[in-house]
């Protein structure tokens, strides 16, 4: 067996025999590599903040913790103090004048207040633009016509995209419903402007710059959108809301009948023995979002005899106003 063989030298490329100076304007990191000593201090590095501080202590934090004085910032920290101190007191100004004034403090509670009651005003647009799927009608729209007839008069106008040929029975008649209603004459007028198109999802709103994709969040939109009936932000059940909204979006995707069962027994506890759920005395954006689900699924033969008067209920809504 032959002795393994030698390999031969290289001169190194880089010599490194002179000092690097490292500029001090920089904090230093220790060496991870190097197992840290209790008594190890901090040495030269900026200790991290332990509260949250403002972006006027983060600069004094700064300043104080430069090793050298930069240039010229000893005149912009003078200017920085002279300004702070024309704020407060131009606050002290305003503030002796509200007190003059007999104002009020404005709080963030008011705040709230008044952007909620002129909600109604300023954000409704002067249109939609909705693509729908003819195979999964919007049967939540119809709802949404009677519901809210006293507050916003929807105005549906039908379209036909060329993806689709004929409309089905069921997607006709929802657009002659949605046509002939009668809108009231003293409420704000919404036009809504339904397009029929062979889409992946069942409902798309447009807007700028993304749109709204699912029926469900086309009804959450809309309920944000004003402050009407159907508006549930403030509402103490909120979150339940939110979850039998998701039930809903669940519920049209459903593939067998045990998964549809599951949801539909939540809306049979949801309702009790109430007339509509969430055990209210007026429809909700529950009771909308599940009529549609429910009939866009074909599983109304499915419900038991509390949901199926219930069920009924909503229809005999919608016939009222054919």
């Amino acid at each position: 067996m032959k002795a393994p063989l030698k390999m031969y030298k290289l001169k190194p490329n880089v010599v490194h025999d002179f000092s690097i100076e490292i500029p001090k304007c920089m904090y230093r990191l220790g060496n991870i590599h190097e197992p840290k000593k209790v008594d190890d201090g901090p040495g030269e590095q900026v200790p991290a903040p332990k509260e949250k501080l403002d972006i006027f202590d983060q600069v004094k934090q700064f300043l104080k913790n430069c090793p050298e004085k930069i240039p010229g910032m000893a005149e912009l920290e003078t200017r920085q103090n002279r300004i702070l101190e024309q704020l407060a007191q131009l606050k002290q100004q305003i503030s002796s004048l509200k007190s003059d004034l007999n104002i009020p403090t404005t709080s963030q509670d008011t705040i709230t207040g008044c952007f909620q009651v002129g909600l109604k005003k300023t954000s409704l647009p002067e249109s939609l633009v909705i693509t729908a799927n003819p195979n999964q009608p919007p049967y939540s729209l119809e709802l949404l016509q009677l519901l809210l007839q006293n507050e916003i008069s929807l105005i549906v106008t039908s379209y036909l995209h060329s993806s689709v040929t004929t409309l089905p029975i069921p997607a006709l008649q929802l657009q002659k419903t949605l046509e002939n209603f009668v809108v009231s004459s003293n409420a704000p007028k919404l036009k809504v402007c339904l397009i029929w198109k062979m889409i992946d999802s069942s409902v798309d709103l447009m807007l700028t710059p993304s749109g709204v994709s699912g029926e469900v969040n086309l009804l959450r939109y809309l309920t944000r959108l004003t402050n009407t009936q159907l508006s549930y932000d403030s509402s103490k059940d909120a979150l339940e809301i939110e979850s039998l909204l998701d039930q809903c979006y669940l519920l049209v995707r459903s593939r067998t009948k045990s998964e549809r069962a599951n949801i539909l027994q939540l809306f049979n506890k949801s309702l009790a023995k109430s007339t509509w759920l969430l055990g209210r005395n007026q429809a909700s954006v529950v009771d909308v979002a599940a009529y549609s689900a429910i009939k866009q699924c074909g599983s109304s033969k499915e419900l038991n005899a509390n949901l199926n008067k219930w069920f009924q209920n909503c229809a005999s809504l919608v016939n009222t106003k054919c």
